[in-house]
């Protein structure tokens, strides 16, 4: 599994633009999925990715029209982050997700042994 991360802005949030930064771009090409490189100004391709809840949303690699600057757009974002949140874009078995490690969760995974009479508890 790979990941590049991001840093939310107000812009981003608030008028969908957000630059693909290189780590982004790296992992999109060397994952297969996208190579900013051989896209002209105005080359847009539509992906499906998800977010770490499972919920999808449509992903937008694109090209600006006017001076070709690399971008990506992830639709739904706002409602999983906030401006300065710290997000990861994942690649997983091809799979793209979107996870807000600022936010992100600590699972626990309780186990109890039932002929001991113990429990443990497990953080992820």
């Amino acid at each position: 599994m790979k990941q590049a991360n991001f840093t939310v802005t107000k812009t981003i949030l608030n008028k969908s633009i957000q630059d693909c930064n290189a780590a982004m771009r790296d992992l999109l090409k060397e994952s297969g999925v996208v190579d900013y490189d051989s896209m002209s100004a105005g080359d847009r391709v539509e992906l499906k990715g998800f977010f770490s809840d499972g919920t999808e949303t449509k992903i937008s690699a694109y090209r600006a029209n006017k001076r070709g600057d690399k971008r990506i757009w992830f639709s739904g974002l706002k409602n999983y982050a906030s401006a300065g949140d710290v997000m990861a874009l994942v690649v997983d078995n091809g799979k793209l997700v979107i996870k807000n490690i600022t936010k992100g969760a600590i699972v626990f995974i309780f186990t109890s042994g039932i002929l001991e009479g113990s429990s443990s508890c497990n953080i992820l």
